[in-house]
């Protein structure tokens, strides 16, 4: 943070124009949060589709798990804390146990764009909300690990 506050000065002193200076203000920042968002540890551990799948928060049998994990752009997450949300009985239980990533960026719950983990058709906006997601699922869970089909 001592960098950005010294880049931010120096920007200032020799950069001209009022609004020029709030430009420059916003850059340094955003590379910083940029740079952060890169130092997130990912464990070195693979999840499979079909290990994801028993991460559903369901847990009635030994093959199921209580916990709630989802996946991100191949990262995978550890929900079961909002498990009001994401198990079984929650607004997005079509995401526990799956790759959510194209419906994350279509914003939608339905289980075929749940089940479409195609991403290459996906504009400009949609990767821009499927970032927003991914910001806040490294913000608030656990990863668990990197997703492998």
């Amino acid at each position: 943070m001592g960098n950005a506050q010294s880049q931010e000065g120096g920007e200032n002193n020799g950069g001209g124009g009022q609004g020029q200076s709030s430009q420059l203000h916003i850059s340094p920042r955003d590379s910083l949060e940029d740079k952060m968002e890169s130092l997130v540890i990912v464990p070195d551990v693979i999840v499979t589709r079909e290990e994801l799948m028993r991460y559903t928060g369901g847990g009635t049998n030994h093959s199921q798990e209580k916990r709630i994990y989802l996946c991100c752009k191949d990262i995978v997450y550890d929900v079961t804390a909002a498990k009001d949300f994401y198990g079984p009985e929650g607004p997005y239980a079509n995401f526990a146990g799956r790759d959510a990533s194209r419906a994350l960026a279509l914003m939608s719950l339905k289980i075929e764009d749940v089940e479409n983990t195609d991403l290459s058709d996906l504009d400009d906006e949609q990767l821009s909300v499927l970032n927003d997601w991914e910001r806040k699922f490294k913000s608030k869970y656990k990863i668990v690990g990197r997703y492998q089909a």
